[in-house]
């Protein structure tokens, strides 16, 4: 057999399996940016569809912000919707960290809140679970993180990354 069609063959048979492995996590990462998505964009209906009936926590980012089911979620967005409305949005996902197992995918990422010309960085720790075949947000924590505030800053040494 020629040395191409030997190398094809097993291209053929590796990039499938390549794909498959590259795609878990792919759903509930598309998943949490549409949520972001439809929460800025004020689909409160969208919102509630992508959080699970079963379990749900959600923490804001000022410590009287803890949530527990879809009516304490309802209640938050309504608050969120009343301040912003209309003028907010999410920059894009970046510094994305997603570990995924069977129907459970942990996600940690930064984005940029903009709201008018103000830009604020959150960083947002998710878990989703796929239920009935749609993946569906279980706990989310988000905060605004400091600048300067490692603990290598407070030292006067030079931060870590």
């Amino acid at each position: 057999m020629p040395r191409a069609a030997i190398f094809a063959s097993i291209l053929f048979l590796i990039l499938p399996v390549a794909a498959v492995a590259a795609e878990p996590c792919q759903a509930p990462v598309e998943a949490a940016k549409s949520f972001l998505t439809a929460y800025v964009s004020g689909d409160k209906a969208r919102v509630l569809a992508m959080t699970s009936d079963r379990d749900l926590h959600v923490y804001g980012s000022d410590e009287s912000e803890v949530f527990s089911g879809k009516a304490a979620l309802s209640r938050m967005f309504d608050l969120d919707q009343k301040l912003w409305s209309g003028v907010a949005r999410f920059d894009g996902v970046r510094n994305m960290s997603a570990v995924c197992e069977g129907d459970l995918a942990s996600l940690i990422f930064d984005d940029t809140f903009i709201l008018g010309e103000r830009r604020v960085p959150v960083r947002f720790a998710q878990t989703w679970r796929r239920e009935d075949g749609a993946w569906k947000l279980v706990q989310s924590s988000n905060v605004v993180p400091t600048v300067g505030q490692s603990a290598a800053e407070l030292l006067g040494e030079t931060p870590v990354n």
